[in-house]
């Protein structure tokens, strides 16, 4: 706990059926999802975009295929300065930051959400015989 010191706010892990609604409580202006660039996490999904695309959060993730795809998210190299960059150009404009969590969660409405047609479609898909 040597860090503690540095640390401005912390929270206990919750109970899965609890994560949602605390996830969405933070009130976050930005999400970091680094990953190491190795097998185990280019085998990842894209869970944590979509997690914080659904709360309308901005995100800067690491460039490796678990998070590549149409999502809106500033994907940076796993470079310290690329990083650093990324970071202070969110922080530097929480409007335009907020825009894009915005965006983010319009797509994640708009084309990850299971209601409507793309529900009949996923039942449809489970429960041919």
């Amino acid at each position: 706990m040597h860090l503690r010191s540095f640390i401005r706010e912390y929270h206990d892990a919750v109970a899965i059926d609890e994560y949602p609604a605390k996830l969405a409580s933070l009130d976050l202006d930005l999400a970091l999802a680094p990953l190491e660039d190795n097998l185990f996490n280019r085998c990842k999904g894209n869970i944590r975009l979509l997690e914080f695309g659904a709360c309308g959060v901005p995100v800067i993730c690491s460039d490796i295929e678990a998070y590549r795809g149409d999502l809106p998210a500033k994907r940076v190299e796993n470079r310290f300065e690329a990083w650093v960059g990324a970071i202070r150009a969110h922080i530097q404009d929480l409007d335009a930051a907020a825009a894009l969590g915005d965006v983010l969660q319009a797509r994640v409405r708009q084309d990850w959400m299971l209601d409507g047609a793309a529900l009949a479609v996923w039942r449809d898909s489970w429960l041919v015989h």
